[in-house]
């Protein structure tokens, strides 16, 4: 009976395989974002979930954010994603704090989220970041991503964010509408002090046409950006309207081969875009060739490897036997996930690769720790062999990019 109860409940997987397969393009549009601010005048921490404007909290002097830390979370959502998960901790003048960024890095480290950033960090904390980041995704399988300023990291994991001088219209700027009337002089027969220092106040507090930020502090738009762009496209020549203008570079092209992610006004009316969607990869072995340099690609992976390992979690680790037959029916699984996502999120031609197999050379190690004699076991007898709890699995998938290129020959 225990046989037929997993017969039964296999199907279930394949549903669950095929809604993650027809679901990918809107999942993925819809990342968490994690963002460190410094904002505490105390040794605390605190941590938000904002979906939108709404659950921002507001400042005031015992609890919420600073002015500008709500105006980086503000630039986080414009990119839309499904929410911005932000850890506040202590500012750098609270003396003898204890709770810093790696505090925040331990609360994470176990919990689902897409893309992370720290606009409010110093240079070592950048490079802290960047480093674990690294860590988790190469020694633990996390697929969390990072963007960081000016951190040639040269890992698919990091987007390193270089532009400086980015310049935003100020939503708060009022203009001189010309009836307010300007004092020249102070005459002394009469001085309404109160009038004058009224007037000194209303020039301090006047706000600014426009808001100059730094990379590191627009790390938090670009997060949000990715975080909400689905996998049909990418985020290169995506338009940040609220940009009026940024730095100019002589050479961009060579820059964006250097792993940089930046700004670009080409001046043809179409405003500041993403130049390139690219992270920090510049080194490439037979392994990791240039596709992975591209965050589009990066982002298709990982969420085949969340999707599988999650469905792996939730409906088969321990409750499935682990004999061939079985793992033969995980394999068909998964291999109806992939056939969902041909055309979208992997390449559909003929000569493109997405398949899943038991790990045939995997096998033969595992059986020859065992001590079998596997040069007189045949091939069949090691993919079935048993392997205890381990279900030991090869495949390989053909991500598919979006048109960013053109090249076009005319003869006449």
């Amino acid at each position: 009976m225990a046989n037929e109860a997993e017969v039964f409940g296999l199907p279930k997987v394949q549903i669950t395989f095929k809604t993650k397969s027809t679901t990918a393009i809107s999942r993925s549009a819809r990342g968490i974002v994690v963002m460190i601010l410094k904002n505490e005048t105390s040794d605390i921490m605190k941590s938000y979930k904002i979906s939108d404007v709404t659950d921002i909290p507001t400042t005031t002097p015992e609890v919420g954010l600073t002015s500008k830390n709500i105006d980086l979370v503000k630039k986080c959502l414009l990119g839309t994603p499904l929410r911005v998960l932000v850890y506040t901790i202590p500012n750098d003048d609270v003396e003898d704090a204890t709770i810093n960024q790696n505090s925040v890095l331990k609360e994470i480290a176990n919990i689902k989220w897409n893309y992370i950033c720290a606009p409010t960090s110093t240079e070592q904390e950048q490079e802290d970041l960047v480093s674990w980041v690294k860590s988790q995704r190469n020694n633990k399988k996390k697929t969390f991503k990072a963007v960081c300023a000016h951190q040639e990291a040269d890992d698919k994991g990091i987007i390193n964010f270089c532009t400086e001088q980015i310049k935003v219209a100020n939503p708060n700027y009022k203009a001189d509408d010309g009836n307010s009337e300007e004092i020249g002089y102070v005459d002394e027969a009469y001085t309404d002090i109160s009038l004058v220092a009224e007037e000194d106040v209303q020039k301090e507090e006047k706000e600014e046409e426009y808001i100059i930020y730094t990379a590191k502090e627009y790390t938090a738009r670009i997060a949000g950006i990715l975080a909400g762009l689905p996998l049909d496209r990418s985020s290169t020549y995506y338009q940040l309207t609220e940009v009026v203008s940024v730095e100019k570079y002589e050479d961009i092209d060579s820059l964006i081969d250097k792993g940089q992610l930046l700004l670009i006004d080409e001046g043809e009316g179409n405003g500041v875009k993403i130049a390139r969607g690219c992270n920090s990869l510049t080194t490439f072995t037979t392994d990791v060739g240039q596709d992975f340099r591209f965050i589009k690609i990066i982002e298709c992976v990982d969420m085949i490897q969340d999707d599988i390992r999650d469905t792996f979690k939730s409906d088969y680790v321990g409750k499935v036997i682990n004999d061939y037959n079985h793992k033969m029916l995980f394999i068909a699984a998964v291999k109806v996930y992939f056939n969902g996502l041909k055309g979208n999120v992997l390449d559909n031609s003929p000569t493109a690769t997405n398949d899943v197999e038991i790990d045939y050379q995997a096998q033969k190690d595992y059986a020859t720790l065992k001590g079998e004699d596997v040069e007189n076991m045949t091939e069949q007898q090691i993919l079935e062999y048993n392997t205890g709890t381990n279900l030991l699995l090869a495949g390989r998938i053909t991500p598919v990019n979006a048109m960013e290129d053109l090249s076009i020959n005319f003869s006449m």
